[in-house]
């Protein structure tokens, strides 16, 4: 049996899974027990400042690329794959500049238009952000390519020591006005000059010239990504960072901050599960799919599973969640776990159907999943614009609650739906 343990650990693809997972798992470890230190240093006034910077980041860092760092994996020649990376630096270098002169002008207008006129000075560096986070993006996925995976774990692991020792250093010396935003930077700072160094020098032992013509070939021949995905991914990201967005807006910073608290201490270890369990399961599943058997009863097995282990954890988040907030990070933030306990459903719902979520891609049907998103994102607003214009923030988290567990509940069924009618025609095709 060790024999056996010690071949499957030898094997390329569980090797670099388990790189990635363990790195992951160690950054995420760290930030989860640093937490209720963290939570009685700042307020959740500071949290939710926090969490709106990196809510714009979100929304701006899919335009700043243009998505074309996910077409980095696809060329078949690396010089290719070089102009592209290349590209989405020209790009990202572009946008930056775009948004600065856009903040320089008009930052106290947009503070006041989101709602907290406490983000106005630190929009400045929101330029800076963008272009890190696109390096940071574009050298991540050359190393991927070129099976780097140690690098991309390195890189992890750096970036989560930086913020975590920064907002602790900050935190405790009041040297910046918050130190959770200026934590942030300095780790992307970090994290891009570690990661980018080691990219530029391996392109550079590439021997691939500059060639703005190629570069826009490139841009063509992928052009696919800011067409398509680039909608995709804005229309993902403004959705998970919709509340922040609104509850600023609508109530208060600390109310932004409760939720984003809560909703990042939940959501750490309920993404890394997600993301670990979808990374070996696709590839087993799109595997078992080309041979031509059937994905279903293997799907179904596995979704029965995560119901039994999950059902008791999130029970008890849903009766304790306050209790357990107000014991591990103070009284002060007894009302994030208060959200947490409404919001429990739907965050059994998505711990249910996020390893699934590459069915639509593998059965071609990504239109419908478009469809599916943006008819979310318009009924996540519509249910916190009902509870802000009624000026209840309960009616609020309960409507996005019920509104997040009925669209992801369809998503779970239809994956599996998709798993079950899904087949491959003799000649390689997808049934419709």
């Amino acid at each position: 049996m060790i024999r056996t343990l010690m071949q499957f650990l030898r094997l390329e693809h569980i090797r670099n899974f388990m790189t990635l997972f363990s790195s992951s798992a160690f950054a995420q470890g760290i930030s989860l027990l640093l937490a209720p230190v963290l939570s009685r240093i700042f307020t959740p006034d500071d949290f939710g400042l926090v969490a709106l910077y990196l809510g714009i980041l979100s929304v701006l860092s899919v335009l700043s690329t243009a998505k074309y760092e996910q077409a980095i994996m696809l060329p078949r020649k690396n010089s290719d794959a070089v102009h592209i990376f290349r590209l989405v630096v020209v790009i990202s270098l572009a946008f930056s500049l775009l948004s600065l002169f856009v903040f320089l002008f008009f930052n106290a207008r947009i503070a006041a238009m989101l709602g907290n006129p406490g983000i106005a000075g630190w929009l400045y560096l929101m330029p800076v952000s963008l272009f890190l986070h696109a390096i940071i993006q574009a050298s991540t996925f050359y190393s991927n390519r070129t099976k780097e995976f140690g690098r991309i774990a390195k890189t992890t692991i750096i970036q989560n020591i930086s913020l975590n020792v920064i907002r602790l250093g900050d935190g405790f010396f009041k040297t910046t006005p918050n130190g959770l935003i200026s934590g942030q930077l300095t780790a992307q700072i970090v994290a891009a000059a570690y990661i980018a160094r080691k990219t530029l020098k391996q392109i550079k032992n590439a021997s691939v010239g500059f060639s703005v013509f190629k570069i826009r070939d490139q841009a063509r021949k992928y052009i696919q990504y800011p067409r398509f995905n680039l909608l995709l991914s804005l229309t993902n990201n403004l959705s998970g960072t919709l509340p922040v967005f609104l509850f600023t807006w609508g109530f208060s910073a600390e109310v932004a901050g409760l939720y984003a608290f809560g909703y990042t201490f939940v959501f750490r270890p309920l993404g890394l599960f997600s993301q670990s369990t979808q990374q070996v399961l696709s590839q087993k599943t799109i595997e078992s799919h080309h041979e031509g058997r059937d994905v279903f009863p293997g799907l179904i097995k596995l979704t029965t599973r995560f119901f039994i282990a999950g059902i008791i954890p999130f029970l008890i988040l849903a009766i304790w969640a306050p209790d357990i907030f107000s014991f591990l990070f103070s009284d002060s933030y007894r009302d994030a776990g208060s959200y947490i306990q409404i919001l429990s459903p739907w965050l059994f719902m998505v711990y249910l159907s996020s390893p699934l979520s590459f069915l639509p891609e593998l059965f071609f049907r990504q239109k419908k999943a478009m469809i599916i998103d943006m008819v979310y994102l318009i009924l996540r607003f519509a249910s916190l614009m009902a509870g802000i214009y009624t000026n209840d923030l309960w009616l609020a988290l309960v409507l996005f609650s019920g509104v997040s567990t009925i669209v992801v509940g369809y998503n779970l069924f239809w994956y599996l739906y998709l798993a079950k009618k899904g087949r491959l025609k003799p000649g390689g095709n997808e049934s419709q």
